[in-house]
């Protein structure tokens, strides 16, 4: 058997709504055979001689409704397919593949992009190139922007590093937490023999995470009005040591939203530890105050509870012959994890180190297939809802009124707070249950029946309502969710916060029924959006797409109200990772743009505009 079985072939028909597959085999197959493929549009034959053999969200195994052999150098033309939602770029269509032989044995399949209507075949300039195409910008290499700078002497000191000579109040501190982060980003310019010394002192007057630098020569003076805002002037001068400190210059600096935060889908895709461990150093290199940590979803569960060992065992690992097949590019070898409570603890330690808060999410009450799957004794075995989820999960949700229920929340919530000790706030979902869930439930509808429930809508903000209270009562934690738990009424102003996700009206709706908001609209914030309208560009559309351009002209409070803006708590980009399979694709989607929202976050505005951004976003690194 060769390397590979072939290759899998595919094109859109944007106005037919089919897509056309064939399978160009290099190896001999016999009679038996079968082709697993995984694609984000749900792709269904519709040739009576093709066979569906199954089919799980993005999981799809198919087979010639009469076995026949296939061999090398053939094509097995599938023929067109339905198409559950309209694509946009060439990664909507298949994303892996491999064949099942007659004996069980997997062999990869090729992958070569799907085809698209061409008139979705040009794009506007790449953001990459801005640099290039746009006049320069001779702005200092900061990002985020201080809030207020000026340069004095323009004259570069002629210093590459930097020693604190002396400090109080703990700015040590600070120092040694920015000064070793700045030398695993590659950056060794604090240390303990700097050219430029360094005094520090702390001025509580000047605000929460606000400062001052003085910077004359070989000597700058910080002071600081917290031990967050030592930490943000030193994250200054070390970017700055990196790119010509000048000889003069002073810089008044605090930031605009306490909530500057970076959101990461660790559920759909499996990342290392170490990646998380670096997206928090990449945080605090920007001034961010927050990383959302996107635990669990219907393709993983990654947070480890020790009462349910099934969970990390079932639920967080998926591939060929598992209770979750490959899901979202994965292939046929087991894929994926639960993180262990060590690596979490580090997490904890680094974030902690840094003046980063971690937000963990357990999504609830929907969400939950990996779960299910993992704890069946949480279905109702008699339910008939066939309630489908957006991302085409069935009944992918807790059943209240069920024996185990109850201890599954309790425990679960028990496991964050403990695995989280540093964290004000537990993040529950409460997005995204299918229109129609516990419809055909009889031990869901009894329950409601009792309560005087009867819609979905009702259950929902009542299941969530009893997570809530759970995490005050338990943790004493605060509580984030989706917008969803807010207009279900799930949640309640004096919860915690809201994200609003789906439009930047419906975080304005949010502010001013009374919810504390962060702001995270997917037109301008969430960075899973492609860059643009090109069929090869990776990345989702359902909110268009977003141009680091884009994003420096979004302007979050435009309109807001003064009551309104009260309540914005923060900003917040969220990467979802259902085309993001390295760490090498996370960091194409999240920069430059997301340096432009931490600067936005930060400042209130973005200075230099587009061009600045990207310029500055390449400098720091």
């Amino acid at each position: 058997m060769t390397a590979s079985a072939g290759r899998l072939r595919s094109s859109y028909d944007d106005i037919a709504r089919r897509v056309t597959l064939s399978f160009e085999s290099t190896a001999d197959l016999a009679p038996g055979w079968r082709l697993a493929f995984t694609s984000l549009q749900q792709l269904t034959p519709v040739d009576d001689a093709v066979e569906l053999v199954e089919q799980l969200a993005s999981y799809h195994l198919i087979a010639p409704a009469e076995p026949s052999p296939l061999t090398a150098g053939s094509e097995w033309h599938v023929g067109a397919c339905r198409v559950s939602h309209q694509a946009r770029h060439a990664n909507d269509g298949p994303a892996s593949a491999y064949v099942v032989t007659a004996t069980g044995d997997t062999v990869p399949v090729e992958i070569v992009p799907m085809t698209g209507p061409a008139a979705l075949a040009s794009a506007r300039p790449s953001v990459h190139d801005l640099e290039i195409v746009d006049a320069p910008d001779d702005r200092p290499a900061l990002l985020p922007y201080p809030t207020h700078l000026a340069i004095t002497d323009p004259e570069p000191v002629g210093a590459t590093t930097a020693r604190l000579a002396s400090f109080d109040d703990h700015a040590d501190v600070a120092w040694n937490a920015v000064a070793a982060l700045a030398a695993r980003l590659g950056r060794p310019v604090l240390t303990d023999d700097g050219e430029v010394a360094v005094s520090a002192r702390l001025d509580a007057r000047l605000g929460a995470a606000a400062s001052r630098m003085l910077v004359d020569g070989a000597t700058v003076e910080v002071t600081a009005g917290d031990l967050d805002g030592f930490r943000h002037a030193f994250v200054t001068l070390a970017q700055w040591l990196s790119s010509d400190l000048p000889s003069g210059a002073r810089v008044v600096d605090r930031p605009r939203y306490g909530w500057r935060g970076v959101h990461l889908d660790v559920a759909r895709q499996w990342f290392e530890p170490a990646v998380v461990e670096r997206l928090i150093d990449d945080a605090a290199w920007r001034k961010l105050s927050r990383v959302h940590l996107h635990l669990t979803d219907d393709e993983a569960w990654r947070l480890p509870v020790s009462a349910y060992p099934t969970l990390a065992d079932v639920g967080a690992r998926r591939g060929h012959g598992l209770p979750i097949p490959p899901l979202l590019g994965s292939g046929a070898e087991p894929c994926g994890r639960a993180y262990t409570p060590d690596e979490i603890g580090r997490w904890v330690e680094r974030a902690d180190e840094l003046g980063i808060v971690l937000v963990p999410e357990i999504d609830l009450p929907g969400h939950l297939h990996a779960a299910l799957t993992a704890l069946p004794e949480l279905r109702d075995p008699d339910d008939t809802s066939e309630a489908t989820s957006v991302q085409y999960f069935e009944d992918n949700v807790l059943v209240p009124g069920l024996d185990g229920t109850r201890r599954f929340v309790v425990e679960v919530v028990d496991a964050v707070t403990a695995l989280f000790p540093s964290s004000p706030w537990i993040h529950v979902g409460g997005d995204e249950v299918p229109g129609g869930a516990w419809s055909g439930s009889p031990i869901a509808g009894a329950w409601a029946r009792e309560r005087g429930y009867s819609t979905t809508n009702e259950i929902e903000a009542a299941v969530h309502r009893e997570v809530v209270d759970t995490i005050r009562e338990r943790a004493g934690r605060a509580v984030g969710a989706w917008e969803e738990a807010a207009r279900t009424r799930g949640a309640v102003p004096g919860d915690g916060y809201v994200v609003g996700w789906q439009s930047i009206d419906i975080n304005r709706e949010l502010a001013a029924r009374g919810f504390d908001v962060v702001i995270a609209p997917g037109q301008a914030y969430y960075l899973d959006m492609a860059e643009d309208t090109a069929w090869d560009t990776p990345g989702m559309s359902w909110a268009g797409s977003t141009s680091l351009a884009d994003v420096c002209a979004f302007d979050p409070e435009a309109g807001w109200s003064p009551a309104e803006r009260a309540r914005i708590v923060g900003l917040q980009a969220c990467l979802w990772t259902e085309h993001v399979h390295d760490e090498a694709a996370l960091r194409d989607r999240l920069y430059p743009r997301l340096d432009a929202i931490a600067e936005r976050a930060w400042t209130g505005s973005i200075v230099g505009g587009a061009t600045s951004v990207a310029r500055r976003s390449s400098a720091i690194g």
